[in-house]
């Protein structure tokens, strides 16, 4: 140590030693100095490796950053064109009805074990009443059973208190579609001697309802004979994903009872 920390020592050995020691002595130090002077060198790089390192963890952070920023921004103008898609349906399906129809949005919902239902964000001030049926393009999804003056709420197919005649397709085979006690749709009354095929569609039968006629419901999964061996039953899965829906259009009509 001594050696490396005085880089004097050398010129302050006695001089009548001779020039053929100093020239020994040196050839023999040279190597640990080279040595040393390597490994300064090693340091010297290390330390700019290890800055280099910091600057590019800082460059990877922004660049994730910018990143994240983009499928942000990717992510917005996609839920953007869903709407836009949505909408365009709703408006394309409100040209098209025979009834008068309210656009409302889902503000709310309500999936618990004794009621599910929604709550839109129209009420009796916009045209909403007790009673109304609500849909979607695709398909029947409750009613309105109670209306504020600025929101309303919906009780849907699949709650126990719900009731609506249904008309299986190609035949004139009525029945009563209802929600079940476990959050699935049921399809009662349905006469013994017909013979019901699961994948059968089920729509509103009309008449004296408060939805129209030829509103899809649903389709038939399964069929059995009730415990009262009056008729038969069936489980209906609904058209629309309930759970999925945002915007629902209200439906104002006159039924034949009026």
């Amino acid at each position: 140590m001594v050696l490396v920390a005085s880089p004097f020592w050398l010129p302050a050995l006695p001089y009548g030693l001779g020039d053929s020691f100093r020239h020994t002595f040196l050839d023999w130090v040279r190597p640990v100095f080279e040595t040393l002077h390597t490994v300064q060198q090693g340091f010297g790089h290390l330390g700019t490796g290890v800055l280099e390192i910091f600057s590019l963890q800082e460059e990877n952070r922004i660049l994730r950053a910018r990143l994240e920023a983009l499928r942000a921004q990717e992510e917005t103008h996609r839920e953007l064109f869903r709407e836009n898609m949505r909408l365009r349906k709703l408006l394309g399906f409100r040209s098209k009805a025979n009834w008068t129809v309210l656009p409302a949005e889902v503000i709310g919902r309500e999936l618990g074990p004794w009621s599910r239902g929604l709550l839109l964000d129209k009420g009796m001030k916009d045209g909403v009443k007790e009673g109304m049926a609500v849909i979607t393009p695709i398909g029947l999804i409750g009613r309105i059973s109670e209306a504020g003056p600025s929101s309303s709420q919906v009780v849907l197919l699949t709650d126990p208190h719900f009731r609506v005649m249904g008309r299986l397709s190609e035949s004139s085979i009525s029945g009563l579609v209802t929600g079940g006690p476990t959050g699935e749709c049921l399809v009662t009354y349905l006469p013994l001697t017909e013979i019901i095929k699961e994948g059968q569609a089920v729509a509103t039968a009309g008449g004296r309802s408060f939805a129209p006629g030829g509103i899809p419901i649903g389709v038939i999964r399964k069929v059995w004979k009730d415990s009262s061996e009056m008729y038969q039953a069936a489980a209906l899965q609904p058209m629309v994903r309930l759970g999925a829906v945002d915007e629902v259009l209200v439906v104002s009509w006159h039924s034949d009872k009026s």
